[in-house]
């Protein structure tokens, strides 16, 4: 998470208090419009309009609409890969909350507005550098979380490149499933079979490569 913060500038300063909700309500409304109308389609007067903050505000708290898209992305992230639990698990070598930290990959949530934000940044990544940044830090992030995850389950040189090609093939999965998920909302789909079927997949590798010699 640190590259992230480092290379967003985002590190430095924790606001406290007053500065706190403010900014809270800045990224809260900003994700709100972002999702409604895209990155593309969502200004800061918008936000400021809807948010009731001035525009000469959110730049002192942001300096620009870029660094608001990072701040949401890194708090939806850093609440979702929750490293904290992880490592705890990690450090217990409770195998079976690892496993299920994996699993959550293809887990099926029932609040879509959660799955809304990632489409939008792979959308805008193709015609803003910086949006495009953000993406590649996110993949570093999440890929490096896994690989953290996958190395506590089945340890070994050995077994590196193995757990490099589990790693892909998660994300790729809780990718497509998030994507499916978000084309999809408005037609009440139940996702739950589907899920079970990807987690049946990510469970059998999961054993092979715990299961293989080391």
């Amino acid at each position: 998470m640190s590259t992230m913060l480092d290379c967003w500038g985002l590190l430095p300063t924790v606001p406290a208090g007053r500065a706190a909700e403010r900014r809270q309500l800045i990224l809260d409304t900003s994700r709100r419009l972002f999702i409604q109308n895209g990155f593309h389609g969502t200004g800061v007067a918008q936000i400021a309009v809807a948010s009731g903050i001035k525009v000469g505000q959110i730049y002192r708290d942001f300096s620009s609409k870029e660094d608001i898209i990072a701040a949401i992305a890194f708090r939806d992230l850093s609440q979702f890969l929750d490293e904290a639990t992880l490592q705890r698990a990690i450090d217990a070598g409770d195998m079976a909350a690892i496993r299920q930290w994996i699993l959550a990959f293809v887990t099926y949530d029932e609040d879509v507005e959660g799955y809304r934000l990632m489409p939008e940044i792979m959308a805008e990544s193709s015609r803003n550098p910086r949006v495009a940044r953000l993406q590649e830090d996110i993949s570093a992030s999440v890929k490096s979380a896994l690989e953290a995850a996958l190395a506590a389950w089945a340890p070994g040189a050995d077994r590196e490149a193995a757990r490099a090609g589990l790693a892909d093939l998660i994300v790729t999965l809780g990718g497509g499933l998030c994507q499916s998920i978000v084309m999809e909302a408005l037609r009440g789909r139940d996702y739950l079979p589907l899920c079970e079927r990807l987690q049946s997949i990510v469970s059998r590798e999961l054993d092979l490569i715990r299961d293989s010699e080391s």
